[in-house]
């Protein structure tokens, strides 16, 4: 066992990577009354030196993207065609819901509950929520038409069609049938437009995610605040990965060095 870490561990996986395999590794022994051979202090040894070696930060996190690269994926979409009107809907619902791909992926009408506020979500399993209990989510109407998720959502709809099924559908043909699209299919929808609007970093389906929490953060918005809306189970890696990094140019001490 301390053999294949170190065997992974050399073939470039990184730490987390190591520690998923000897969860799975575990997992499946003690499920047929084994011995848990990650378990031994010798494996829990390697797995620390491991750790040491390669470091636990996650490898090039997604680029937070904030409203003015929203804008520019924006700029990128023909919304009048039903694609473009679908991707302009999954971008700005994914910014601010701060919703997983598989979220957004996973919507339903029936998940829809519209408020005179704005708009209810209804997550029935996501990441935080494996037992299906479900989430609710807020989504308030925004301050310019162009980006306001709720229109942008309304229009999409009037393509899609009243019938029962998820939000977000698939195409074939140029008509949209009541097949759902895939995680896989909102990151590509993300990346596709970054490229076509010029933008630099790795930007994926996450970014929306990121930026939600990181623009929040700029804005002053309060880690409670935050964290209810990403449904962060754990506060500090919503702060380790989300608000420090927001806040460490303002917070730096070098703009007081006279340089």
């Amino acid at each position: 066992m301390c053999a294949y870490l170190a065997e992974t561990a050399a073939d470039g996986l990184s730490a987390a990577t190591v520690d998923l395999a000897c969860s799975a590794i575990g997992y499946h022994h003690r499920c047929r009354d084994l011995t848990d051979p990650t378990a031994t202090v010798a494996v829990r040894q390697v797995r620390r030196g491991l750790h040491r070696i390669l470091g636990t930060a996650p490898r090039r996190p997604a680029h937070p993207v904030g409203p003015e690269e929203i804008g520019q994926l924006l700029a990128a979409i023909d919304r009048d065609s039903p694609v473009g009107a679908r991707d302009a809907a999954v971008i700005l619902l994914g910014f601010a819901g701060a919703l997983r791909r598989s979220e957004l992926a996973n919507l339903t009408l029936a998940d829809l509950e519209p408020k005179p506020g704005g708009l209810l979500l209804r997550l029935r399993r996501s990441k935080t929520d494996p037992d299906a209990r479900g989430q609710v989510v807020g989504i308030a109407p925004g301050r310019h038409r162009d980006t306001d998720p709720i229109t942008a959502l309304d229009a999409w709809l009037a393509h899609r069609g009243p019938g029962q099924g998820p939000v977000f559908t698939s195409f074939r043909n140029g008509a949209p049938p009541l097949q759902p699209i895939s995680g896989n299919v909102v990151t590509s929808v993300v990346k596709r437009y970054a490229v076509a609007a010029g933008l630099t970093g790795r930007i994926t389906a996450h970014s929306l995610r990121a930026g939600h929490a990181t623009t929040a953060a700029m804005a002053g918005v309060g880690i409670d605040r935050i964290a209810a809306q990403t449904r962060h189970r754990r506060i500090d890696i919503l702060i380790d990965r989300y608000i420090r990094p927001a806040h460490a140019l303002h917070a730096t001490s070098s703009s007081a060095l006279g340089l």
